[in-house]
């Protein structure tokens, strides 16, 4: 029985009164006991470890977090090659109501590389895929920044439209009359005299002080020169500074008496006047190598009947005012976006076959140098591009029969 002089123990907890031993009261020992030690912590210096680990976590988790954004945002000084589009361009060609066009089953497509510059992932992935090349960076821009490499794209775009839609036109019989002011220089061989003294880009006004305008004229003023000669070139850079600059003269590769600057040249300032008005809409994509699909296209669209047989075809390669075909770059890339869209044909400068050819699967490739050549491997296809019409005939055609024009 409880003793009542001793009341009632709360129900949150026994508080001894003086003198009672309470519940910590050791067994047969009279007067309070001691509480019972709390039961035994963690070591000392356990706390500490546990932040100095967490610590170390969190700094390892930022720098691999710092690494990943680095690895994936900071550019590095080369660029990866990969296959771009395939863009049909009689979608992008139209002409004034001077001439009419004819709507065409099969189609002429030109042919992209997407062109970065690289990180560190897309370094990794060049690697291990097959259709994404790496190049360093001077190889791409050489002296140039990347804004001066994409005008000078753009303008090299413009001249091959303009030089394509001339091809084409003069192709059907039209006189296109051409004036220019100056050359600019496309390429520069390595190891040749021009190497290190001219630059893609650069234009070239007078050699030894005789005015330069047209291509053709270069070739006269060098003729009878020979290794060893130098000649006095009067240049403007792209940025617009003009210089006096000296080549010495190296042997041509096919001709070692013959005494070169090894560079490419196209005309500057050029002024045509075209008897059609032929516009192609290429939007921001730069580069030449649009040229041969450009005067194909042209063609198609300002005549009857089906230049391809009426299937698709994808088409790379410069073109030159006298219809020859030059080697561009990135053919792998381009032949790896053509055998991914589909098309079964891939015209490509003969210089670039294996380079195509080695990317494009189960692709047709076919190698051309000329827009003659182009024509016939067409016409082998099923086209119509060694009968096409004169400009006279088409427009007898147009007066008797007037096709769709464009909007």
């Amino acid at each position: 029985m409880a003793d009542p002089s001793r009341g009632t123990r709360p129900a949150y907890g026994y508080e001894p009164s003086a003198g009672d031993a309470g519940p910590w009261a050791t067994p047969g020992v009279d007067g309070p006991g001691e509480p019972p030690p709390p039961p035994p912590g963690p070591p000392m210096g356990t706390p500490r470890r546990h932040r100095a680990r967490n610590i170390v976590a969190g700094i390892a988790v930022l720098l691999l977090l710092g690494f990943i954004i680095s690895a994936a945002v900071v550019p590095l000084p080369y660029y990866a090659f990969r296959p771009g589009s395939v863009r049909d361009t009689e979608r992008l060609i139209t002409v004034g109501e001077d001439a009419p066009m004819y709507p065409s089953e099969g189609s002429i497509s030109y042919t992209t590389v997407s062109l970065r510059q690289a990180t560190l992932f897309t370094l990794f992935t060049g690697w291990i895929d097959d259709d994404v090349d790496i190049h360093p960076e001077d190889e791409v821009l050489g002296d140039r920044d990347a804004d001066d490499n994409r005008t000078l794209n753009l303008a090299l775009m413009d001249d091959s439209k303009n030089v394509a839609a001339q091809v084409a036109l003069e192709r059907l019989g039209y006189e296109v009359p051409v004036s220019s002011n100056g050359v600019h220089v496309l390429d520069v061989g390595s190891g040749t005299g021009g190497d290190g003294v001219l630059e893609v880009g650069d234009v070239i006004t007078a050699v030894d002080g005789e005015a330069l305008d047209q291509p053709e004229d270069l070739a006269r003023i060098m003729d009878g020169k020979v290794p060893g000669d130098t000649v006095v070139l009067d240049v403007e850079a792209l940025d617009g500074t003009q210089s006096e600059r000296e080549v010495t003269l190296t042997p041509a590769t096919d001709e070692p008496e013959r005494g070169v600057m090894g560079i490419v040249v196209q005309a500057r300032d050029i002024t045509y006047d075209f008897p059609v008005d032929v516009q192609i809409d290429t939007g921001d994509v730069g580069g030449p190598s649009a040229g041969l699909a450009f005067t194909l296209g042209i063609l198609d669209d300002l005549t009857p009947g089906e230049l391809t047989g009426g299937i698709p075809v994808a088409v790379t390669g410069t073109i030159a005012p006298d219809g020859s075909v030059g080697p561009v770059g990135g053919t792998g890339q381009k032949a790896a976006a053509v055998r991914d869209a589909g098309i079964d044909v891939f015209l490509v400068p003969s210089a670039d076959y294996e380079a195509a050819e080695a990317r494009a699967g189960d692709v047709d490739v076919i190698a051309v140098d000329t827009v003659e050549e182009a024509l016939e491997a067409l016409a082998d296809l099923g086209g119509n591009g060694l009968d096409l019409p004169s400009a006279g005939e088409l427009a007898a055609a147009d007066e008797d029969e007037p096709a769709t024009t464009s909007d």
